[in-house]
């Protein structure tokens, strides 16, 4: 079972006091992430002025750089000078405030403030806690919904039976499958941590089971093949027995309601009749030649939504604002051009590489190695749908990825600085 009170921290000195002031407002943004945008805004504000306070009283609890924090800025840097060629220079910059700036100074309250594995787990558990509140709410939702937004989330003429697609508190049904991504990969790691002892497990056992249903009723085709990296790569680094799981995919495929089927199939379909891939195409085209009229620092961040009727005059005529190229490479490729890239993925695919040799390298609690696994699964998961969908465009969605790459780090730095410690400690 899950005892939040034994996780709390405690301090005996105001400094450090303060300190947990910080872990704690960090807390109810991480449990707000998923279910109310503007109460989480309100709790990442408060973490953000305690922070200042502290490091105004006491200076920087770790005055040593983090691993991965040089992509991280590079990346925050290059996105707010690419908004030198946006056409909306402020609503850029409103955009780039509570998007980019909040990602990166997120990474640095997790490196700075966040101390041992009992608050790393406080954090954790409190996302897993929101997470199943987003399930129960979407299993309602959906019982309950009588049909969809058509026009928004679903081509019936190419898919006749399906009539309803989960989206919780994420409003969109593809932004639920991302989220649920990344949190099943948290959940699925501490059913291993806790594997063979089935009191402790059953919590994510359960919470994992709910995920995996709301994930097939969102109907996200790109989602379903993440879904499959993710098993792919616990399969591979924790036991390959695991990859049996895929045999129950010929049951899945039998489920009718909806066209699961015909759905998954239609990923490697061009067919005219579904509307939602040929569009992906023409979105697709439109990045590249975007790159290419501005290959340095891009169109802007955030700007693909006032650049590509420029380069569809379909979309143009039509007055329909497309928010983003439904690829997570070619967008940020288009929106921050290739500075934006290299560091936006240095960053992004340096913490699935430090992860992996964190796993190999130390031994550590299982839960912290369960945290990392997590991460690295997460991280993966998201890079599969990435190549059909761009989710991270959502606030929640990215901050909650920006989360896990900053538990990551956390994690990392400690381990680090006490083998470091551990060595100077022998060679006396």
């Amino acid at each position: 079972m899950i005892h939040f009170t034994a996780l709390l921290p405690t301090a005996r000195s105001s400094q450090e006091k303060a300190r947990i002031h910080v872990v704690y407002a960090l807390l109810g943004t991480v449990v707000f992430m998923p279910l109310q945008l503007f109460v989480m805004e309100a709790f990442f504000l408060a973490a953000l002025v305690l922070a200042a306070r502290y490091v105004w009283c006491y200076d920087l609890p770790d005055r040593t750089r983090p691993i991965l924090f040089v992509p991280a800025a590079a990346f925050a840097v290059v996105a707010l000078l690419s908004l030198a060629g946006s056409p909306r220079l402020f609503l850029g910059l409103a955009f780039y405030a509570f998007t980019v700036l909040q990602y990166f100074l997120l990474f640095c309250l997790l490196q700075q403030f966040v101390r041992g594995e009992a608050e790393r787990k406080l954090l954790v558990y409190g996302l897993l806690l929101s997470t199943a509140l987003v399930a129960l709410y979407g299993f309602y939702q959906y019982a309950h919904m009588l049909t969809l937004r058509e026009e928004e989330w679903v081509d019936n003429s190419a898919f006749p039976l399906l009539r309803r697609r989960m989206y919780s508190t994420l409003y969109n049904p593809n932004l639920l499958s991302a989220y649920l991504l990344m949190v099943m990969s948290a959940a699925g790691a501490l059913v291993i941590r806790w594997w063979g002892r089935w009191k402790q497990a059953a919590p994510f056992a359960l919470l994992l089971a709910a995920l995996t249903l709301c994930l097939v009723l969102t109907y996200s085709r790109g989602a379903w093949i993440s879904a499959c990296a993710l098993i792919f790569f616990f399969g591979l680094v924790w036991d390959k027995r695991l990859w049996l799981s895929f045999l129950v995919i010929p049951l899945v495929l039998a489920f009718h309601h909806g066209g699961v089927t015909r759905r998954l199939l239609s990923i490697f379909s061009q067919s005219a009749a579904d509307t939602s891939v040929s569009m992906r195409m023409d979105m697709w085209l439109a990045a590249l030649q975007m790159t290419a009229d501005h290959p340095l620092l891009g169109i802007g961040w955030g700007a693909f939504k006032y650049v590509y009727p420029v380069y569809n005059e379909l979309i143009q005529e039509a007055g329909i604002t497309i928010f983003h190229a439904h690829n997570m490479y070619l967008n940020i490729l288009a929106e921050t051009g290739l500075l934006g890239f290299t560091a936006y993925f240095w960053f992004y695919f340096g913490v699935v590489w430090y992860a992996i040799r964190f796993l190999h390298r130390y031994s550590g609690p299982p839960f912290d190695r369960a945290l990392v696994m997590a991460v690295a699964g997460a991280m993966l998961a998201v890079a599969v749908s990435g190549f059909s969908d761009y989710d991270l465009f959502s606030t929640q969605i990215s901050l909650t990825l920006w989360l896990f790459a900053g538990l990551l780090t956390n994690t990392y730095e400690e381990y680090r600085k006490n083998q470091k410690k551990s060595l100077r400690n022998n060679s006396q």
